[in-house]
């Protein structure tokens, strides 16, 4: 184990990501539900700096095969081999997500009355080193 380090954060309380492009590490996926009742995966993911953000992933939409491909070739171009899964909503799927470094973009999202920054987007490494 790490020597002590007192937290500094209120229990309940995290650090958002800074707007721009991070390196960070997907901790968890929670298979859910929307509030129209569809598949989603919510994706946790942690920074270097103790930074956290919440990515949600929706099934049975034009884009969802489309963001898992992007989640999955961030995965890859960060060192993983892909394996030969049925990449869907399934426990499969998110159990392989799990613990993988990946590229993410933070801009401002709406949480109701308030901006707050969110993860928008995974990137694949070319987007990541990319100068905006």
């Amino acid at each position: 184990m790490p020597g002590y380090n007192r937290p500094t954060l209120k229990r309940g309380e995290y650090k958002n990501f800074e707007l721009g492009r991070h390196s960070a590490v997907i901790k968890k996926v929670k298979l859910a539900k929307t509030t129209t009742d569809k598949d989603k995966f919510t994706i946790i993911v942690k920074g270097k700096e103790g930074e956290s953000g919440i990515y949600n992933l929706v099934f049975g939409t034009d884009f969802s095969e489309t963001n898992l491909n992007y989640i999955l070739a961030s995965i890859e171009d960060n060192g993983y081999e892909i394996p030969m899964l049925d990449f869907d909503y399934n426990e499969p799927t998110a159990k392989f997500l799990e613990g993988k470094s990946v590229y993410i973009r933070v801009t401002l999202t709406d949480w109701g009355e308030e901006e707050k920054p969110g993860v928008t987007e995974f990137l694949n490494e070319e987007e990541f080193e990319a100068e905006e």
